[in-house]
């Protein structure tokens, strides 16, 4: 628990002052046990700690940062804590907030938090979510201020949006659908809140609730639509797998999760049990279609080539030229739902920003340091038109632009790190499991001596994952020339200067601090050679690793070997 700065007694005077305060014998009652397991469950599916949790913060302490068009809006600590969380109070303004959006001071809630959907939820699994965050660690964590613009850091101009938008209530069954369709419709429309996502919204921020589900945006992120429309939605897929897609992210018609959703089969969806997930499935099968907005222009044939010839040389050596990557390692793009979806935002992001590795998919790195906006439209719309995909060509560099400036890039995909011609993090010299880290670690250096400090640490740390020597310094370069290609001042000559600095200063820490016993060379160790290849001949190459279930790196070696007489 943080620090109170000498005001510990205050707190405990607070807290005894609360308890003094409750009900006659309030102090002394714990929790139902299958309650609190409900209430766990229902936080889960709820998705509460997603958001009351800051990157690297303890979970439910809030201070995380929702951006919005209007401002950013700090999540609150939901811990039991007495002075910042949600430890004094009752068991009616807990439910007041979820279910009319009113805080414990009478306060208007931003609609950042989702009681226009928790307002379905029964009162009883409202008070099980309560009885679940009583029994968490009290965490101190006073709330970081909001950052909305005026008038909306008024909370008072609520008023006028509630009266607009906004109609309490709790789910009623519809008596003319089956059970499992209104348990698949309470979960959907109130603690999972789907529509929050994939529902347009109007200037105001307010979910268009006649196109409920017919997709959103979640910042530069499309939610695609998940109505029951068979052509825009997701109407001609089976329950089965609707609810396998749901339960792991991954779906052989529906393809992978990635982006915010990904996010949320992590943090609640897999955790739900198969019931709800079938349930949730069966509703969403049967809802209302929402048809798909007329999409722009579509590219033209001789950009579509251009396309073509991007994907084979950046993407297929893993996702295959047939776009069907590798099962269970890497995703699928044809007939992936989030492909095709209605507009292009998805695969162009992912592009740019690269992928974080769930289950056992491997992470993707960046390419906005690789690709100009027009390569980044082009192979997005060859994607898109692609094997099975029908999905409307119309990326465009102008949008590749805005989503470019919108999304908050790695350091090695800047305009800077591309000039100066960095290795990508993450890429093939670059082992994944190490980058990342090394990246964050050696960008926030201060003084020569703290470098010499995190590189024998991020040694220390590669070895330990088994990593060569060789691979160690590729790793480490790679990292840091974005820190050095980013570095204001400086001409080319000197940064290539300061990169090759600190390549001999990893050099000469990798000799010094080498272990007992070297490490030798594994007999299957591969050092990656660039090569450069004609398209067609990579066409082919793709295709027949694919065939023997290879990445193309990996077919191209084994032949190699088998060339030089191994």
């Amino acid at each position: 628990m943080p620090e109170r700065r000498g005001n510990s007694w205050l707190h405990a005077a607070l807290a005894l002052l609360t308890l003094a305060a409750l009900p006659l014998g309030a102090q002394a009652a714990a929790p139902d046990p299958a309650l609190v397991t409900k209430g766990e469950y229902l936080s889960r599916a709820s998705d509460c700690m997603a958001c009351h949790t800051r990157p690297g913060g303890t979970p439910f302490a809030g201070g995380l940062q929702m951006v919005t068009p209007f401002g950013s809006v700090s999540t609150p600590n939901i811990t039991p804590d007495i002075q910042t969380g949600i430890g004094a109070w009752t068991d009616d303004q807990f439910y007041r907030a979820m279910h009319d959006g009113i805080g414990k001071s009478g306060e208007y809630l931003y609609p950042v938090m989702p009681f226009t959907s928790y307002t379905k939820m029964t009162r009883d699994d409202v008070m099980a979510i309560r009885a679940y965050l009583s029994t968490l660690k009290p965490v101190y964590a006073p709330r970081v201020p909001n950052g909305l613009h005026f008038p909306f850091d008024v909370r008072a101009s609520l008023m006028g949006w509630r009266e607009l938008f906004f109609r309490p209530g709790t789910f009623k069954p519809n008596p003319q659908r089956s059970a499992q369709w209104n348990r698949g419709a309470y979960l959907v429309q109130g603690p999972g809140h789907c529509a929050e996502c994939h529902s347009p919204r109007n200037l105001l921020g307010a979910t268009e609730t006649g196109d409920s589900l017919a997709g959103g945006y979640v910042a530069q992120w499309l939610a695609p639509n998940i109505s029951s429309d068979p052509t825009a939605g997701i109407g001609a897929k089976t329950v089965d797998q609707i609810t396998t897609f749901l339960r792991t992210g991954a779906s052989k018609s529906m393809g992978v999760a990635f982006g915010p959703m990904a996010e949320v089969v992590h943090d609640s969806l897999q955790y739900m049990n198969n019931g709800d997930l079938q349930a949730m499935a069966t509703y969403l099968k049967d809802g209302p279609d929402r048809p798909a907005p007329a999409p722009n222009a579509d590219a033209t044939k001789a950009r579509l080539k251009a396309g073509q010839t991007l994907y084979l040389q950046n993407c297929a050596q893993c996702h295959q030229d047939n776009g069907r990557g590798i099962a269970g390692s890497i995703p699928n793009l044809a007939g992936n739902a989030a492909i095709t979806a209605a507009r292009p935002n998805d695969v162009v992001v992912a592009v740019l920003v690269g992928l974080k590795g769930t289950g056992n998919y491997g992470a993707m790195p960046s390419f906005a340091g690789a690709l100009s906006d027009q390569n980044v439209a082009d192979v997005a719309n060859y994607i898109r038109a692609s094997w099975a995909n029908k999905a409307p060509t119309d990326a465009t560099p102008a949008l590749v632009s805005t989503l470019r400036s919108q999304s908050k890039l790695p350091a090695d995909g800047t305009e800077a790190a591309r000039a100066f011609d960095c290795p990508a993090v993450g890429g093939p010299l670059v082992p994944e499991a190490m980058a990342t880290n090394a990246q964050a670690s050696l960008m926030a250096v201060a003084n020569d001596a703290d470098m010499d400090n995190r590189v024998r640490m991020l040694i220390t740390q590669a070895r330990g994952n088994q990593m060569t020597d060789a691979q160690i310094a590729n790793m480490m370069i790679a990292a840091y020339c974005p820190a050095v290609a980013n570095m204001q001042g400086l001409s080319n000559s000197q940064k290539r200067q300061r990169l090759m600095s600190f390549a001999s200063r990893v050099q000469d820490s990798l000799a010094a601090n080498a272990p007992a016993t070297s490490m030798s060379v594994p007999a299957k160790e591969k050092i990656t050679v660039p090569v450069a290849i004609p398209p067609d001949v990579m066409q082919q190459v793709n295709a027949a690793a694919a065939a023997k279930r290879q990445t193309a790196a990996d077919y191209m070696a084994d032949i190699v070997e088998k060339g030089v007489g191994k």
